[in-house]
């Protein structure tokens, strides 16, 4: 299907700023690529470049053929949807029915056609986007971040729905992330970045060689770190993982710390439901969190994680129950969308011009740390690693757990097992708004199937979660 798409020489700015640098590689027909890098490396940059939405300031860009297509399904693609639902999206992109019905028989959602987008979950509205790509028949699909905002299940769907696309239909792929994990098992090429320029490029196993070779080790997962550091080739997956013979001592179980905690928040048979909501999204939920801890939210996307943080926050009323708060003007909430926060702050010391050029995950990770650097007492954060490199996560996670130490209440929700299990002491798991769970972090990953790490999976009974659990 399509051809071979070749760039060379490629150079691409921002203002004056030279954030592309004399690129040149190709996309083969019915390829998979990750185009892999750190945050404001210039991913979305290249995409919007290749899509025409951009214009480049040097190279060039060589389409195969004159009927060469491509679509672009770009970050947060709820944004920029025109419709207020999927049959209206596709309409204004001009798909007939019979193409719109073969696209969602194929994707298997033809139930979404008529549901509104706010009412969908982040995995839903992704899916739909990519329908409304796959209805202009694209030779090659550009996907900016698909994977950042989704829970695990979610992840998987969607990358399963890519492999099918890809092998069954011939449809190339080229994918901005920050991270691999969820992409491996698609045995794609990759494209690293830095600064503009690239650090590797080739096959999954040969480029995260290179980049550990070169030093860049922040954008390899942590699991494959594991094995290239013990001298074995990275694993693509876990059945690749059992044949290499790597062998892991237990970890000891950590003391919990003794004392009572002085309690800051507490939720006594509380209930919420969104207007447009058919049931409730929060039901009966009762629980407390305690100054000196960090507590994380975790469940599929529509669970009522960011419902629950704008009841804490005191953004919402609880339809039944009670929301108690020892300090209720010390509460800082920051949501999923930062740049409310970033706007106010660039009014009191940022100018526009240090503000606009960052990227997405750029401005996730100043509105993460102006949160945590606040001198609130509570600190409620909307999905705090998202759209992050594994260093701004790092160094996120690690300003959570300080404020922690330093006595004060940290409540985020996330959808990385690895996040909850290295910065949060204890989890709460929702499900449909109810309480599955309340305990430990690190039982709850340890302790579960799906909602885990690749460590625990390879080293099942050992009590390793992440990379820091092997040192």
């Amino acid at each position: 299907m399509g051809g071979c798409l070749r760039v060379e020489g490629l150079e691409a700015k921002e203002g004056e700023k030279k954030v592309l640098s004399d690129l040149s590689f190709s996309l083969p027909a019915s390829s998979v690529t990750v185009l892999l890098g750190k945050n404001g490396s210039g991913k979305t940059t290249l995409l919007k470049v290749l899509c025409g939405e951009k214009e480049k300031s040097a190279g060039r860009v060589i389409f195969p053929s004159p009927s060469f297509s491509l679509a672009f399904v770009p970050q947060n693609p709820a944004s920029s949807m025109l419709g207020g639902c999927l049959r209206e999206e596709m309409e204004i992109w001009g798909a007939e029915d019979l193409q719109v019905f073969d696209v969602l028989a194929f994707l298997g959602i033809s139930h979404l056609l008529d549901r509104p987008f706010s009412s969908l979950s982040r995995g839903q509205v992704e899916i739909c986007a990519l329908a409304c790509a796959l209805c202009q028949s694209p030779d090659l699909v550009l996907l900016d971040e698909p994977l950042s905002p989704l829970d695990a299940i979610s992840k998987r769907h969607l990358s399963s729905l890519i492999s099918s696309l890809n092998s069954e239909l011939g449809i190339s792929f080229f994918i901005a992330e920050h991270d691999l994990e969820g992409l491996l098992s698609l045995s794609p090429r990759i494209l690293a970045l830095e600064r503009g320029k690239e650090s590797a490029f080739g096959e999954a196993k040969e480029a995260m060689e290179d980049l550990w070779k070169k030093g860049e080790k922040d954008l390899i997962p942590d699991f494959q770190k594991l094995y290239l550091s013990h001298g074995f080739p990275p694993p693509l997956t876990l059945k690749d993982a059992s044949l290499i013979p790597l062998s892991l001592p237990p970890r000891l179980p950590k003391e919990e710390e003794g004392g009572q905690k002085e309690e800051a928040i507490r939720v006594s048979h509380l209930s919420f439901a969104w207007p447009s909501s058919p049931s409730l999204d929060i039901f009966d939920l009762s629980f407390s969190a305690f100054f000196g801890e960090s507590l994380a939210l975790v469940g599929e996307n529509g669970s009522g994680k960011s419902t629950l943080l704008s009841l804490l926050s005191g953004l919402k009323k609880p339809r039944f129950g009670r929301v108690w708060r020892k300090e209720k003007r010390e509460i800082f909430f920051l949501p999923q969308d930062p740049l409310p926060l970033l706007a106010l702050e660039e009014g009191r010391s940022l100018g526009k011009e240090e503000l606009l050029p960052l990227s997405s995950g750029e401005r996730q990770k100043k509105a993460d740390l102006l949160a945590l650097e606040s001198g609130k007492k509570v600190i409620l954060l909307d999905e705090p690693g998202q759209n992050l490199d594994s260093s701004a996560r790092m160094q996120v996670g690690e300003k959570i757990r300080q404020r922690a130490q330093k006595g004060d209440l940290v409540i985020f929700s996330t959808h990385d097992p690895a996040f909850c299990a290295s910065f949060a002491d204890r989890a709460l798991c929702l499900l449909k708004g109810k309480k599955a769970f309340l305990g430990s972090s690190r039982d709850l990953v340890g302790g579960r199937t799906f909602f885990t790490t690749p460590f625990n999976r390879a080293f099942p009974q050992k009590n390793i979660l992440t990379l820091k659990d092997c040192l």
